[in-house]
């Protein structure tokens, strides 16, 4: 038997099995309905003869006299439950009576199969006309990629540094600098001294001396970004842990976690979540304004990666990592780095949703984002993703220009592999789950103009 070209799940072989199964009955009930139809032809044919050999003269009746064929009415049949032990049943019995799978091309007709074929690639092009971008979605996306490059690097540049892996200083970039100013001025000394003695955490060693593991590399100027409780993020979870806890979590020059108690003041025993809380965010604000201010977000992890050269001294990427922290790549300059991604946030979303409205759909249909329990967005996804690809490639280039590590985008980066997931879950599982969702509806679509049309056939058959 030669293969089919059309690949079936089990299911779907199931339902081709019985079809098949049931193409075989129809067509043995056609040759019965045949030979029964011929008899009956015979028959009355032999009945037409003998009436005229008794001189009856069949074309003497008149529509009046006639004998009437009346057409009884038919009550419908009462739709009956198929359960799964009678399904399974009938796919056995499918099985065994067919001998072997049998194949959409047992099935239907090649003049059908094209058919099929043509209305398939007529809502498949009707569900990508829906998703695809026009001529203003392209214009958003890269007027908004556009505006981010040219913030990244003319604006953000790179963090104020003496000289990093061999490179010449700079003296920072205009938006990162002014952004930098304006952090170190949110507190005053006071204010700042103030912070520090109300929030003391024990995840705030400087140095080894007095804890029971060493920590490898732990200093004054890198501490903070040793200390998983100085993250933006990790620390409210790693950071709370400690406070409650009374310990110390950090990660060392060899990218080994270490966590070990530490001693606290009696009044620090015995707090509540909340007040952790509240403790490591005094903390957090205690060390922002400071020189050395706190990790960019989840850029300490970092450290685990033992591996890649670079630089002359071969710095593996944990070790790049705490070198650029200590060369002014922290939060400060984290928040000048997300100014290009909020542009394409804001122009891409805004402009999505102006244009949805515009177009006569509803708000819930044109608020920019994927809420959970509305309608998948993907166009709004492209969009995002197209932007932020734009920008994500400059900033390779700008990396590549000045062979230094410090001109990378790390928010543009996060936001670019986060992007980069979104549309790959669209375009390898996402887009086929709507896609079916949308062929079924034009199906049942079609499905009820069949029926429609029956059920007026019907009606007038049976003098409904």
């Amino acid at each position: 038997m030669a293969k089919s070209k059309y690949k079936l799940d089990p299911d779907e072989q199931d339902y081709v099995n019985v079809i098949a199964l049931h193409g075989k009955q129809l067509d043995k009930a056609n040759d019965n309905f045949d030979n029964i139809l011929d008899t009956s032809n015979k028959a009355v044919k032999d009945s037409e003869d003998l009436l005229k050999q008794y001189s009856n003269d069949l074309s003497s009746t008149t529509e009046n006299n006639r004998p009437q064929l009346k057409l009884f009415q038919i009550p419908p049949k009462t739709m009956q439950s198929f359960d799964e032990a009678e399904w399974k049943r009938l796919v056995q019995k499918a099985s065994d009576e067919i001998g072997e799978d049998a194949k959409i091309e047992d099935i239907l007709l090649p003049q059908e199969i094209k058919l099929v074929e043509k209305k398939f690639a007529i809502i498949r092009g009707q569900f990508d006309d829906i998703h695809r971008l026009d001529k203003v979605d392209w214009l958003l996306s890269f007027t908004s990629g556009t505006l981010a490059t040219l913030i990244d690097v003319f604006l953000v540049q790179l963090p104020k540094h003496p000289g990093f892996l061999g490179g010449k200083s700079t003296s920072g970039g205009p938006l990162s600098n002014f952004i930098r100013e304006r952090v170190q001025q949110t507190f005053s000394p006071e204010e700042i001294r103030k912070l520090e003695r109300e929030n003391w955490a024990p995840y705030d060693p400087s140095t080894s001396i007095g804890l029971e593991s060493v920590v490898e590399g732990l200093g004054p100027r890198t501490h903070r970004f040793q200390s998983l409780g100085h993250d933006p993020i990790l620390g409210f979870i790693f950071g709370v842990r400690d406070i409650l806890s009374g310990s110390f979590t950090a990660i060392d020059t060899n990218g080994e976690v270490i966590t070990q108690a530490v001693g606290v003041p009696k009044d620090f025993r015995g707090m509540g979540l909340f007040n952790a809380l509240i403790r490591q965010f005094g903390h957090l604000k205690s060390d922002v304004s400071t020189p050395a201010g706190l990790p960019a977000p989840l850029m300490p992890l970092l450290q685990l990666v033992q591996f890649g050269s670079f630089g002359k001294r071969g710095y593996s990427l944990g070790e790049l990592s705490r070198a650029m922290y200590r060369q002014g790549y922290d939060f400060s300059h984290f928040l000048s780095m997300s100014i290009p991604v909020l542009i394409i946030e804001a122009v891409v979303r805004g402009g999505y949703f102006f244009k949805r409205r515009q177009e006569g759909f509803e708000i819930a249909d044109s608020i920019p984002f994927n809420i959970p329990g509305t309608k998948h967005k993907p166009k709004l996804q492209t969009m995002l993703f197209t932007a932020h690809t734009i920008a994500t490639t400059v900033n390779v280039a700008k990396t590549a220009i000045t062979q230094n590590p410090l001109a990378v985008n790390y928010a543009q980066w996060m936001m670019f592999l986060k992007s980069l997931f979104s549309q790959l879950n669209w375009a390898l599982i996402k887009k086929e789950e709507l896609f079916s969702d949308h062929f079924i509806k034009e199906l049942d679509g079609d499905w009820n103009s069949i029926h429609d049309e029956l059920d007026d056939l019907w009606k007038i058959a049976f003098n409904h």
